[in-house]
């Protein structure tokens, strides 16, 4: 006799991984500190995927840094059919400039899937004050001098905190700010980057 067996699957094609957002512009960040991070999310649409491989690569990639907090564990994460993960990056600048990397995500099977990351390193700020010394000459005990303009400058290229104005040394106690006058308002004012 004949024995016969009935047998049904599904058919899936090869591994295919995608990233998305495809682009992510983290904007201007102060150099020295870092910005938000951003989620990515790598996706599988066919097969099961080897284990990921994740990278960030490009002449500016020390810029930028992969993250704790994803789902995705470099070298050890396998995607299933239609599964996904999350990688986590953020942008610290080291120098100003514009910058630009990639996030790519690599398996066998499951291809090459690249992101694209960019953002823009600026100066921080930074205070000066002109003149850097200043004399006021020889001026009788219990008499005022006439007021110097001193003058508060923002030479970074980002905006500064509400600055506080403060007299220091042993002899502080000798001079006084001179009001009305100045535009600087100590704990208010904050002056825009270059």
């Amino acid at each position: 006799g004949i024995a016969a067996a009935t047998m049904t699957g599904l058919g899936a094609g090869p591994a295919m991984l995608t990233v998305t957002p495809g682009t992510v512009d983290f904007g201007a960040v102060a150099t020295g500190s870092s910005s938000l991070p951003a989620f990515f999310t790598v996706a599988n649409a066919g097969a099961a995927s080897g284990p990921l491989d994740l990278a960030l690569t490009g002449a500016d990639a020390t810029h930028f840094a992969i993250l704790p907090g994803g789902s995705c564990i470099d070298g050890s994460t396998i995607l299933a059919v239609g599964s996904a993960c999350t990688v986590l990056i953020d942008f610290a600048p080291t120098i100003s400039g514009a910058k630009s990397a990639a996030l790519a995500v690599n398996a066998a099977p499951g291809g090459t899937a690249t992101a694209t990351l960019t953002g823009s390193g600026l100066a921080p700020a930074q205070l000066t004050i002109t003149p850097a010394a200043k004399s006021f000459g020889t001026v009788p005990i219990d008499g005022t001098s006439a007021p110097i303009t001193f003058t508060v400058t923002n030479a970074g290229a980002v905006t500064t905190g509400p600055i506080n104005l403060t007299l220091a040394g042993a002899d502080a106690g000798e001079f006084a700010f001179y009001a009305p006058g100045g535009t600087c308002v100590s704990g208010v004012t904050a002056l825009n980057g270059g």
